[in-house]
């Protein structure tokens, strides 16, 4: 009976010893930081209903002005007046009232060309009361043109004597003008109704008469009211 216990306790003995002792504890692997993977994904939608077309305008041509010529029926129109100047190129609008006369051809005599002036009636009390004259010249002495007129009284068989009416003014290249108002026209010329007659001179630095032109008469009416 001993015996069979110490064989007992032997065994048991024996049996613990084959165990495997526990194993020493290691560190656990710290958890790395999880990787977010980021994919973009290209989805295609395809529309159910195709998208309104929005019409593009084209803009309209742009055309080019038409003129219309219109011819009225009725009484015929009356004719301009004649140009009153040697050369038509320089010659400027007539003005309202009596028609003027076609210079003469040699108005200008030896020493003016271009003679010009833009009506043939002036008032003293109305209007118009101004007529503009022009004349050019190539003479290289004449450095100054003076504008004479003298009155003719229709009413009466009076004319006055010549009188400068003024000094015309030179733009330095052969050319003067003058605006010549009916005040201007002496008190003791004037009529209610006349022939305001005139002629160009040239005159040199020195102040004297190098030529004239030639006396234009009975081409301006002179008048002091406008029911004259």
């Amino acid at each position: 009976m001993k015996k069979l216990i110490t064989l007992a306790l032997a065994f048991v003995l024996t049996g613990c010893g084959a165990l495997a002792p526990a194993a020493t504890p290691t560190e656990v692997p710290p958890t790395s930081t999880p990787v977010v993977l980021v994919q973009t994904v290209v989805v295609t939608v395809i529309p159910t209903q195709a998208p309104t077309e929005v019409p593009t305008q084209t803009a309209a041509p742009t055309q080019t002005p038409q003129i219309i010529v219109v011819t009225a029926t009725g009484a015929p129109a009356t004719a301009a007046p004649a140009v009153n100047s040697v050369n038509p190129t320089a010659a400027v609008a007539q003005a309202t009232g009596e028609a003027t006369a076609t210079l003469p051809a040699n108005a200008g005599g030896q020493y003016f060309t271009n003679l010009t002036r833009n009506g043939s009636l002036f008032y003293l009390r109305c209007q118009p009361d101004t007529i503009t004259f022009g004349v050019s010249t190539s003479n290289p002495y004449i450095s100054e043109v003076d504008l004479f007129y003298r009155i003719e009284d229709r009413l009466s068989v009076t004319i006055s004597d010549w009188k400068n009416g003024g000094k015309m003014v030179s733009d330095k290249n052969g050319n003067f003008t003058l605006a010549f108002t009916s005040a201007t026209v002496a008190p003791d010329f004037r009529s209610h109704k006349a022939w305001f007659d005139y002629e160009f001179v040239g005159v040199n630095k020195y102040g004297d008469a190098v030529g004239r032109s030639e006396k234009i008469t009975q081409q301006i009416t002179y008048k002091i009211d406008c029911n004259d």
